[in-house]
């Protein structure tokens, strides 16, 4: 029987800066799952996390814009340790595309069972 593990997930509106050379390229475009790179708040050192990304009000991504608001859902643990409104961090596709800034975080809403 396989493993079950379960993730939390914290939810962020984020501004991001897409690198003008990876601009349109390597960012899907109705969103989809990127790696986001973050720095602890206490130690600095860097974690990499699982998200989903997707246009603010579930609009398209529009990747050939060089500037974006995106709402991102981030798996793990201890992601609170690392983003939170105000922090910076990296969005990775095999690569940096872009920075990004955190300006809010987002309630989760599940159903109950």
């Amino acid at each position: 029987m396989a493993r079950q593990y379960k993730s939390r997930q914290s939810k962020y509106r984020a501004l991001v800066h897409l690198d003008p050379d990876t601009a349109g390229s390597s960012l899907p475009h109705t969103g989809g799952r990127v790696v986001i790179r973050a720095k602890h708040h206490e130690t600095h050192r860097s974690k990499v996390f699982s998200a989903l990304i997707a246009g603010v009000h579930d609009e398209p991504v529009r990747a050939g814009n060089h500037s974006l608001q995106l709402t991102m859902t981030v798996l793990g643990e201890d992601v609170g340790d690392y983003l939170e409104a105000g922090d910076t961090f990296a969005l990775w596709r095999g690569h940096d595309i872009g920075q990004g800034l955190i300006s809010q975080r987002l309630h989760l809403w599940a159903d109950a069972p």
